[in-house]
């Protein structure tokens, strides 16, 4: 599930930030602007961080409220909350911050406050003494003074803040963030004990973010629900420090097999016994061999939920001879529709990152469910066996093996099982690009 939702103004903001929790091993996905906002829900399943970009740099701030709040009610809940700023402040900074501390204030009983890391130190923006630097130099003292859209008249933080709004602004200056991790921590207990709604933290180094975020989460403890307002690196440093990062890998691999040839049965019998699997007999429905889909669903959602990282749970009718039944007129054909069905219900409700099937009709039923348009192929596992990304539909990109009943050695299922595992790794450090409006 999500555990981390950032807000931003703008899409290249918003792919810079996913790509920073995409390179920590996060599962990360950028949503274009909409106006359903409620469809932000869909990719709760799927990644650990959805960044969100409103596209409002320049809108009204009217409008800033309103996209803001709809996309912090559509992502809750998760564990942390970020408004993703400009490096050089510009846009409507405090009006977004404002609009999402009181959002999620009617979310939560807990206590809301912002944590404000402006500094982007790999870009050479640095905040001190309140101001942000770039290049060393206040920002109205750069060519962004002359901009013709958004000219930028002041480089200090808490004075862009205000302005629109009635935030409630304290300091942490560099001379606190450059002492002891205790007397990081003290300061910032300190400034909990007024009403504050943000603090902005100097910062001129990625170990100054990491320092002030593991102050603030250890001063807040259960009691606080933090916001970061930063432009990428103070949400990462704050989601590791809330212990959000590194803790997931890869999500479990699905495996769906419909085919009952011998073959099939031999090579999940070795997939069972050498590797960590889960195994989901199908439920049926009465005097039939066409799984029970509402049957099903819940079993094999289970078995995921409770999965490792990179973990296989498959999903069989036919799991040796005991199983094999004669299909009468028409069950072919039902088997790998419910098939899709149950691959399609499970997927919208838990993490997949990895899908296998065997049996051409289980893969163009699973295929035709997820409204995949087919494989965008990177080769072949074993001959016929194929592995690449679903295209097009809510699942676009999600890494599928597949294979024919009859094709390979005993072997075979290993292997693609194996190879789908390396293609998920590579893909959960790469960060997703949808629409929003998807609808599963």
């Amino acid at each position: 599930m999500a555990r981390v939702l950032v807000v931003a103004d703008d899409l290249t903001g918003a792919n810079a930030c996913a790509a920073g929790f995409a390179r920590s091993g996060m599962r990360a996905v950028t949503l274009g602007r909409s106006e359903r906002w409620g469809t932000i829900a869909e990719f709760h399943p799927r990644f650990e961080t959805i960044v969100v970009t409103t596209d409002s740099r320049h809108s009204h701030p009217d409008q800033v409220r309103e996209a803001v709040a709809g996309a912090v009610r559509a992502g809750w809940p998760v564990e942390l909350l970020s408004t993703r700023i400009d490096t050089t402040l510009r846009g409507n900074v405090g009006v977004a911050v404002e609009a999402m501390l009181e959002t999620v204030r009617t979310l939560t009983e807990r206590r809301v406050v912002a944590l404000c890391l402006a500094a982007h130190p790999a870009a050479d923006r640095v905040t001190v003494e309140g101001h942000q630097l770039l290049g060393g130099r206040r920002l109205e003292h750069t060519e962004l003074a002359h901009d013709a859209r958004t000219p930028v008249h002041t480089s200090k933080i808490s004075t862009v803040l205000s302005q629109g709004t009635g935030l409630r602004i304290a300091t942490l200056p560099l001379q606190m963030v450059t002492g002891s991790a205790a007397e990081v921590h003290a300061a910032i207990v300190d400034i909990l004990r007024d009403d504050v709604d943000v603090i902005v933290a100097d910062a001129l180094t990625l170990d100054h973010l990491d320092q002030v975020a593991a102050a603030a989460a250890a001063a807040g403890g259960d009691g606080i629900q933090w916001i970061t307002v930063d432009p990428g690196p103070g949400a990462l440093a704050m989601a590791q420090a809330l212990g959000l990062v590194g803790q997931s890998g890869i999500g479990a691999l699905l495996a769906v097999s419909g085919s009952a040839t011998e073959l099939t049965r031999t090579q999940v019998q070795r997939l069972i016994a050498e590797r960590r699997c889960r195994v989901v007999r199908a439920r049926t429905l009465p005097d039939s061999a066409v799984p029970d889909v509402d049957a099903t669903v819940p079993a094999v959602v289970a078995e995921l939920a409770a999965a490792a990282p990179g973990e296989i749970v498959l999903l069989a009718t036919v799991l040796d001879g005991s199983d094999l039944r004669t299909l009468a007129p028409g069950e072919g054909d039902a088997l790998s529709a419910a098939l899709g069905r149950i691959t399609r219900r499970v997927l919208q409700e838990v993490r997949v990152d990895g899908l296998f099937t065997t049996g051409g009709d289980i893969t163009a039923a699973v295929l035709d469910e997820l409204s995949g348009q087919g494989l965008e192929v990177e080769g072949e596992v074993v001959p016929l066996a194929v592995a690449g990304e679903i295209v097009a539909g809510p699942w676009a990109g999600l890494p599928m093996v597949t294979k024919g009943g009859l094709v390979g050695t005993a072997e075979t299922t290993i292997d693609c099982l194996d190879h789908l595992a390396s293609m998920a790794v590579t893909r959960v450090r790469s960060v997703r690009t949808a629409s929003s409006h998807e609808n599963p």
